[in-house]
Formats: structure tokens, C-alpha cells, sequence
């Protein structure tokens, strides 16, 4: 595993325990109906506008904020040397998730008016084809750095790994008949639609695939594992590569939208409430 993998799951993790934290804290009070919550000891502190509540609002607008610098480091070449696209996406991720869920918690999982409504949808469906874009992102083979891999580079990759499993393999070993059998998959999509639609199979009969090369690679030690997979796993991408890069194109756009919309409500919902003078701790 990377260590740029570790990092992501190591802040993974704790997006994943500031949240069992939050709700092991909380929980008892966004269970309680919304008209008895007045009652609740911890309305002072949990409702939106107060001290709690108010202070997670910040925290989480401030990490949506940083999620969209992950634009800035794809579109700003003076942005490169701030790390590699890979970590870069990782860090995407991880505020994507935890940056609404740190929203949401400052709603009290209940939005009161008709802009934090609004804002509340953008957001669900941002972190929705934010998911999904992710897992489209995982179907276009990439360099270490993160950067698209074209056609003509994957061949390479894949001729030389092909070339590194024969200095190791004899031509009549069964080995070649497996690595054959697993390149082909029996549901390449036609269209781009089509390939949205495969998107789920695609992925489990990918993690399938990584689990069968690892077998072989036990079966055969002396063989590197990553020459395997670039021999099974480019090949079958090679013959998607394009119709899922149209995909992430035109998914982008949509993760897009749904980021404008919700920055600028709430911009509107942070004016308004400014305006009509709700400050942490006082009156929601």
C-alpha cells in the first residue's frame, strides 16, 4: 500500500470517529422531535445557532471550502508543487465526506428555512456524484502522480509487463491462459450511458479480477504481482478508456453545478442569518 493510500485512509478514519463521536454526544437530542427539543438539556449548545452547533457550522464550511481547492491544484500549474494529484484527491474525498456531514450535524438534521433547505439538497447531491465520480475516476488507469494515462502509454505498460512475466514464465504455462481469460470483460459498454449503467459490475468484477491475481501470483512467486495486474487490468481498461473518460467529463460537469448551487446558497444562508442578527449561543 502507498503511503499516500495510508495518509488517505488514516484520514479516513478519523472523519469516520469524529462522526461516531459527534452522534454518541448528540444523538439522544437529534432523536428528540423537533417541537420537545426547546426541553432538551443540550438545545443551547446543539441547536443551529448555538455555541456547538453554530461552531460546526464554521468548522464544516471551512473544509467544503478547502474540497474545492482540489480545482485550483488541477486547473493552476503553479498548484503542482503542492504534492501530487493523487494525495490531492484523497484530501478531495476525505473533506467532501466530512465537511457536510459536519454541516449537517450543524442543521441538527433539521434545515429551517427555504435556502438551508436548498443548500442542504445541493449538498446531498454534491457528496452523491462526488462518490460516484470517484469510483468512474478509479476505471481511468493513472501515472503515479495521478495524471490520466493515454492509449499509447498503457500499451507500453502493458507490453513490458508481458515482456517481464516471459524472462519468468514458459509460453505453455497455464499461467498465460488465465492472465487471457481475466483481460477479457464480457461487459464492455457500448455507450456512455451504458457504461454509468455497468458502473457498479464493473468495479466488483474488478476487485474479483485483483483478487484472482493475487492467487496467481502465490501460485507463481516468482512473479511480480503489478506485472500481472498491468497485464489483465490495463487491457481490459484500454478497451474503455475513452467512453469512461467522456463519462467523468460530463459527470464533472454535474458535481459542478451541484457545487455552484450550494456555495451560493449558502453565502445566502450565512447573509441572511447575519443580517436578521443570529449570532452563536443566541436565539435559533
Amino acid at each position: 500500500m502507498t503511503r499516500a493510500r495510508i495518509i488517505a485512509l488514516v484520514w479516513l478514519s478519523i472523519a469516520i470517529a469524529i462522526t461516531a463521536w459527534l452522534w454518541s454526544w448528540g444523538g439522544d437530542y437529534y432523536m428528540t422531535h423537533p417541537w420537545d427539543r426547546g426541553a432538551h438539556p443540550d438545545d443551547a449548545a446543539l441547536r443551529s445557532s448555538g455555541l456547538w452547533g453554530h461552531g460546526l457550522g464554521i468548522v464544516g464550511t471551512g473544509l467544503i471550502l478547502l474540497n474545492m481547492t482540489f480545482m485550483l491544484r488541477r486547473r493552476i500549474p503553479a498548484f503542482r508543487r503542492f504534492g501530487p494529484l493523487r494525495v490531492w484527491m484523497d484530501m478531495h474525498v476525505v473533506t467532501g465526506l466530512l465537511g457536510p456531514l459536519l454541516v449537517l450535524f450543524h442543521t441538527a438534521f433539521l434545515p429551517q428555512t427555504t435556502v438551508a433547505i436548498i443548500a442542504s439538497i445541493a449538498l446531498i447531491v454534491l457528496v452523491l456524484t462526488g462518490i460516484i465520480g470517484r469510483f468512474i475516476y478509479a476505471m481511468i488507469p493513472r501515472t503515479v502522480a495521478g495524471a490520466e494515462s493515454g492509449p499509447a502509454e498503457l500499451q507500453a505498460r502493458l507490453d513490458e509487463a508481458r515482456a517481464n512475466i516471459a524472462t519468468k514464465v514458459p509460453p505453455e504455462d497455464p499461467l498465460w491462459g488465465e492472465l487471457d481469460k481475466l483481460g477479457v470483460d464480457p461487459s464492455v459498454p457500448k455507450t456512455t450511458l451504458g457504461s454509468l449503467l455497468l458502473l457498479p459490475r464493473a468495479l466488483t468484477s474488478s476487485l474479483w479480477v485483483r483478487l484472482r491475481l493475487r492467487g496467481l501470483a502465490k501460485a507463481h512467486p516468482g512473479v511480480d504481482l503489478d506485472d500481472l495486474r498491468y497485464v489483465v487490468i490495463v487491457r481490459r481498461r484500454l478497451r474503455t478508456l475513452e467512453l469512461y473518460r467522456r463519462l467523468l467529463t460530463w459527470w464533472r460537469g454535474l458535481h459542478r453545478v451541484a457545487a455552484l448551487v450550494m456555495v451560493v446558497t449558502m453565502v445566502i444562508h450565512v447573509v441572511i442569518m447575519l443580517y436578521l442578527g443570529y449570532v452563536p449561543g443566541g436565539e435559533p
